[in-house]
């Protein structure tokens, strides 16, 4: 009965992990963490517990008739007669357990998933005090799974107390038959009492039985609900194709919408691969989505991506996230250690090429100066760490993934001004070994690629070098004007004598 459970619990977290992200967007994260477990704990709870009982009294319930076959046939006949009126409580009152207990079930993954999401941005919570507000969402909440509780409680001692009814009205009648057949002489007083024990072993089988029933279609609720998960099927169909990929990237008149909301419109774009290139523009004009696209965590709706010349779509989904390595702008750590999170990026690496990793991300100094250096703990979503410092370990996890592709999404933002020109520095000497596509709002971090590519209106509207763009006098140029001569007018302000251009 465990290893049901547990190979089920494993089963649904397993399938959960290849679902696409949309599914994610369409589900909180939380509810359904909360409902692999919920509904775990009560499937566990009634094949470990309820199954036993349930064999037993089946077995009793079996002894019981024939030992009233025995005693008398006549009233056992009666008795078999009477017995199917309790499939009637059963089948009626049944449907309606088992749709409670479904409710149930949603309610409490509800007040999982807020639990869940209130504790995980605890400090966003108490920045706003918000706790009031969210403390009446969560009393309301436990009220919705206590109304649901009542409900299914109510149906669940309805159609065990009809059954118990049922079965003992039939052994009143049996009784009232009997004590006749002893009054003519068909049936002996001590016949009489052993079949009303055996009766009222019969009924007591069937009450729990009853009972067992309702703990049975509860559990067969929260196994639909688990089964409703294994059932859906990933939006992104996978392939065979296992090329070795070494980099080269071009968007094709790609377009994608989400949620009837247009990102990308014919967007073209082509990068040779070792190139360094960059994605420049406002926010909200697709650049992420361009990543996102590219690891094929979404597919377009019209055009291609391609990967050395091969549809992303045919090529097989761990072959091409294994070619890319992502640096999101929010760095994700997992609980456990630095080491641990780092060789997220390659588990079979040793430790020279971690430390090697750490050191390009200039990583290695200050996890060496944390209470346990490498094995320390970073909690939850690596809040143990600053921000600047999440980010340079989710850097060195790229770096020792040592994948063809490297894709920074504002992987510096986090970081002071010498800490950001000292892994730009480092990331020079992956210039020409990898395909590296950086976003970034600060220009000052793409002024140095081989090509810049200017998004507008989820297209390309200039591409070519820092210097080619602002001698342009588009675009690009005038966000170069908007940053940096704000930056001069700001130092001016505070140093007049300071020679004019110069910051600039």
């Amino acid at each position: 009965a465990e290893k049901i459970v547990s190979d089920l619990s494993a089963r649904s977290f397993g399938h959960l992990l290849k679902l696409d992200p949309a599914f994610f967007d369409r589900h909180n994260s939380h509810e359904m963490a909360a409902r692999i477990s919920a509904d775990a704990a009560l499937i566990q709870g009634v094949v470990a517990t309820s199954m036993p009982l349930v064999l037993r009294n089946i077995l009793m319930l079996i002894g019981g008739i024939a030992m009233l076959a025995t005693t008398s046939p006549r009233l056992t006949l009666l008795v078999l007669i009477v017995l199917p009126l309790v499939a009637v409580p059963v089948i009626v009152l049944g449907r309606m357990v088992r749709r409670n207990a479904r409710h149930v079930q949603d309610e409490t993954g509800n007040l999982g998933g807020l639990l869940g999401e209130s504790l995980s941005g605890i400090q966003t919570v108490q920045s706003f005090t918000y706790e009031n507000a969210l403390k009446s969402r969560y009393n309301e909440a436990t009220r919705n799974v206590s109304r649901a509780a009542l409900r299914q409680t109510l149906s669940r001692s309805g159609m065990v107390s009809s059954v118990i009814l049922i079965l003992f009205s039939s052994i009143c009648v049996v009784l009232w038959y009997g004590a006749h057949d002893v009054l003519d002489g068909n049936l002996s007083a001590g016949n009489l009492v052993s079949f009303v024990f055996y009766a009222g072993m019969v009924a007591s089988a069937f009450g729990v039985l009853g009972d067992m029933g309702s703990a049975l279609i509860r559990a067969a609720a929260a196994f639909e609900r688990m089964t409703a998960i294994l059932n859906v099927q990933p939006n992104l169909a996978d392939s065979n194709f296992t090329p070795d990929l070494k980099g080269d990237i071009a968007f094709n008149a790609a377009s994608f919408a989400y949620q009837e909301q247009n990102i990308l419109n014919g967007l073209t774009l082509s990068i040779p691969a070792g190139t360094t290139a960059a994605l420049v523009g406002a926010s909200g004009e697709g650049k992420t989505t361009v990543f996102k696209l590219l690891m094929r965590l979404y597919d377009v709706q019209s055009g291609a991506v391609t990967v050395d010349g091969h549809d992303v779509r045919a090529i097989n989904l761990n072959t091409l996230r294994q070619a890319i390595s992502y640096v999101p702008q929010d760095a994700i750590l997992f609980s456990g250690s630095v080491r641990e999170n780092i060789l997220v990026g390659n588990p079979d690496a040793s430790d020279a090429e971690m430390f090697a990793a750490a050191k390009a991300s200039l990583s290695h100094d200050f996890i060496q100066s944390l209470p346990d250096g490498y094995n320390t703990l970073v909690g939850e979503r690596g809040m143990k760490l600053s921000g600047g410092q999440r980010q340079r370990i989710a850097l060195a996890r790229a770096l020792l993934k040592n994948a063809p592709v490297l894709l920074l999404d504002e992987a510096t933002a986090s970081l002071d001004t010498e800490n950001e020109q000292a892994i730009q520095q480092a990331l020079k000497g992956q210039h020409g070994k990898r395909t590296m596509l950086i976003i970034a709002h600060r220009l000052s971090t793409v002024m140095e690629a081989d090509m810049i590519f200017v998004m507008s209106g989820g297209q390309i509207v200039e591409q070519g070098t820092h210097a080619d763009l602002v001698a342009k006098r588009g675009l690009y140029s005038r966000m170069v004007e908007a940053q940096f001569l704000t930056d001069e007018s700001r130092a001016r302000r505070l140093h007049p004598d300071i020679p004019a251009g110069i910051v600039h």
